[in-house]
């Protein structure tokens, strides 16, 4: 393992809700797969009572009780590696030094104050906590850095806007967090990002997104690209991967992480517009659903001239 970090995003489909890109670095002795060295309170399938489980975010997001299992699993990794289990949405926004005031742009973000954990009890998620801090001491294993990088719609929309391409203003967030894990990352070390979209080849695009790296390329293929980054005297590999979050523990946890938030976000705006429009059905963002939301508060936005270029993505 030595060091292994990850990076996943989660809602890059819907028209409505944020962009979210997380990432997350891990330190440990070499050989060792954490999946293992923690399998006594980790489970990579369906966990037993009292694990955590740590997959990609929709295994694990799976069933009735899916969201109490991705919350628990990443307010857990959260208060082993923070010290403290967030009381709300705001404040893990905070600490994760995310810029409130652009959300709170949005009236439907105005109020993050929504209690934490939402599905499971505090007291459940802080012994996880301190069960999975002990195994960690144990096994050497060290939770160096965990990122949260929401891309509200307006930004988004910007982004596209400037590009004219989804997928380089979908890489915009993702550069900034991976350039920001490698900036502490020491030499020799991993980091694994799920694919960006359908894209194979980062050479170009890393080097006009992170200017203070050489990049060497080590192979391009369908499955996979890897990556030399030169910095500082450190050189460290970079590799995007089909199902990352498969390959790497660090990229699993950092999809849970991304998915986390943005359902976060999105009960937000939900609740928001539930009490501004009696009866209305919650939405998930999708294309489908999204728009019969969309239908369904368009009375209401119409007459609240609500800002719309903050809500609908225009790709």
């Amino acid at each position: 393992m030595n060091c292994l970090a990850g990076v996943d995003e989660a809602g890059l489909g819907p028209i409505l809700g944020p962009l979210v890109v997380a990432g997350v670095t891990m330190r440990g002795p070499e050989g060792i797969d954490p999946w293992q060295g923690l399998a006594g309170v980790i489970s990579r399938g369906r966990p037993a009572i009292g694990q955590i489980q740590v997959a990609d975010s929709k295994k694990v997001k799976q069933g009735p009780h899916g969201m109490a299992r991705l919350e628990r699993t990443v307010l857990s990794f959260w208060t082993a590696w923070h010290g403290s289990l967030p009381t709300c949405t705001e404040e893990l926004l905070e600490a994760c030094g995310v810029d409130l005031g652009r959300l709170r742009r949005c009236p439907w973000y105005a109020d993050l104050s929504h209690r934490l954990p939402l599905h499971s009890s505090r007291e459940d998620i802080e012994l996880a906590a301190h069960l999975l801090r002990r195994t960690l001491a144990e096994v050497e294993i060290e939770i160096l850095h965990m990122a949260l990088r929401p891309v509200e719609v307006e930004e988004f929309n910007l982004l596209i806007e400037r590009t004219d391409n989804k997928s380089v203003a979908h890489f915009h967030a993702y550069a900034e967090v991976i350039s920001a894990l490698l900036a502490n990352m020491p030499d020799g070390s991993h980091l694994v990002a799920d694919r960006c979209g359908g894209r194979s080849h980062y050479a170009q695009i890393l080097r006009e997104r992170c200017p203070d790296m050489t990049v060497q390329v080590i192979h391009e293929r369908v499955d996979s690209s890897a990556y030399r980054l030169l910095k500082d005297g450190r050189a460290l590999r970079l590799t995007f991967a089909s199902r990352g979050e498969e390959r790497a523990f660090p990229t699993a946890l950092a999809s849970c992480c991304a998915k986390y938030l943005r359902e976060l976000l999105i009960y937000a705006l939900n609740t928001w517009f539930c009490r501004q429009v009696p009866g209305l059905r919650r939405t998930a963002g999708y294309y489908v659903d999204g728009k019969r939301f969309l239908a369904d508060i368009a009375n209401f936005a119409s007459d609240r001239d609500l800002p719309m270029r903050r809500l609908i993505r225009i790709r």
